[in-house]
């Protein structure tokens, strides 16, 4: 029996639309044209992306919300509130606010690096959840090379923040686009060396094996040090405090997005969310076991409708919370100790991650944590 996963069903609707509207047009080209299985499985790719971007931009504004009301309590007082129920319309009231504004752009700036770079920063973001699997039901999993395609997009957005500093003609914007390079470049060698580890002992670079592979137990724990360099490499390609240099307004006039306003500021600000959400949900499934729980959990907590996505985004907003935890608490760090901390300590960390996955993968089983399964199996 075939697995329904979310492309199937938005497959089954394009058809059963299309079978719709040919009965509606009886005969005819255009009764032929929707019988063609070409303009089916177009719509179908069509309908799945609109699901894909609907799930990603209410879950990323829910986020902001979920961010400035844990910031509120960190800082004891209750965050957004006035709009809506607890503040959950304040999100909408901002980008309504940004919607009206006018765009302006430089007199010297590049008109198309100006306008490439915020739309292929946002769109580059939401690619990735075509990639990322949720749940067995969310795709087809059939992506083998699901993981390195993930990464690849992930680390396109060093080049589309160079691009919108650099067309804006203004210098600091550059320097913050230079910052956002050098500090990206530095931070994402230890995090695909951190990602090493988990291929080693999953020994598969298909994130749904990955979560599979997990099954006696969740990596965090004997790929503890992978799973540090991982967050701490994902915070700074996140550019979260306290690796916020490329927009530290206090010091570079809001960095390299300072000529941006009205709707391409918006761009850059649900990106950048975008990304903390990717990266929350790469951490859960490299190192938290993905949809997956513990087998002393009771069945009745895995079995009821959409458990899997339930337990996934509950790992997922647990791990972002984690995210405005080390924001709340921790300063900014100057830019030399950002680049010394890069390249003198976490590589040599993810390194040891490695070696250590190595060993595990040698010696099969650990006393507390029990036997890792076989590499792909």
């Amino acid at each position: 029996m075939s697995t329904v996963t979310l492309y199937s069903v938005s497959y089954d609707l394009a058809h059963d639309l299309l079978f719709l509207l040919g009965w509606i047009l009886h005969y005819g080209p255009a009764a032929a044209a929707v019988e063609n299985p070409n303009v089916v499985t177009g719509l179908g790719v069509l309908i799945f992306a609109a699901i894909l971007l609907a799930a990603s931009m209410l879950n990323t504004i829910v986020l902001i919300w979920y961010e400035r009301k844990l910031l509120g309590r960190f800082m004891d007082r209750r965050g957004a509130m006035h709009v809506g129920y607890a503040g959950l319309l304040q999100n909408f009231a901002d980008g309504l606010k940004l919607f009206r504004k006018h765009t302006t752009q430089p007199a010297e700036a590049d008109h198309v690096g100006f306008y490439f770079g915020p739309t292929a920063y946002m769109v580059s973001s939401l690619v990735i959840f075509g990639i990322l699997p949720i749940s067995t039901g969310w795709n087809s999993g059939a992506l083998p090379l699901s993981l390195l395609l993930a990464l690849v997009v992930f680390s396109f957005a060093p080049l589309f923040i160079f691009v919108s500093a650099w067309s804006s003609n203004n210098k600091y914007s550059l320097m913050g686009g230079l910052r956002s390079a050098a500090q990206m470049i530095a931070y994402e060698v230890p995090l695909l060396l951190a990602v090493v580890a988990v291929v080693v002992v999953a020994g598969s670079f298909s994130l749904t094996t990955i979560v599979y592979e997990q099954q006696n137990y969740w990596f965090w724990g004997p790929l503890v040090v992978a799973l540090v360099v991982f967050v701490a490499a994902m915070l700074a390609e996140m550019e979260r405090i306290p690796f916020d240099l490329p927009e530290a307004e206090a010091e570079l006039v809001e960095g390299w997005n300072t000529e941006y306003g009205g709707m391409l500021f918006a761009f850059f600000m649900l990106a950048d969310y975008l990304r903390a959400l990717v990266g929350s949900i790469l951490i859960v499934l490299l190192f938290l076991g993905g949809w997956t729980m513990p087998g002393w959990v009771p069945s009745a907590a895995t079995s009821f409708p959409l458990a899997g996505i339930f337990w996934f985004m509950l790992k997922t907003y647990l791990v972002f919370g984690l995210f405005v935890w080390v924001r709340a608490s921790l300063p900014r760090v100057r830019t030399d100790q950002l680049l010394r901390v890069g390249w003198n300590r976490l590589i040599p960390l993810s390194l040891l991650s490695v070696f250590l996955a190595a060993a595990l993968v040698s010696v099969r089983c650990l006393p507390v944590f029990g036997c890792v399964p076989s590499p792909g199996g």
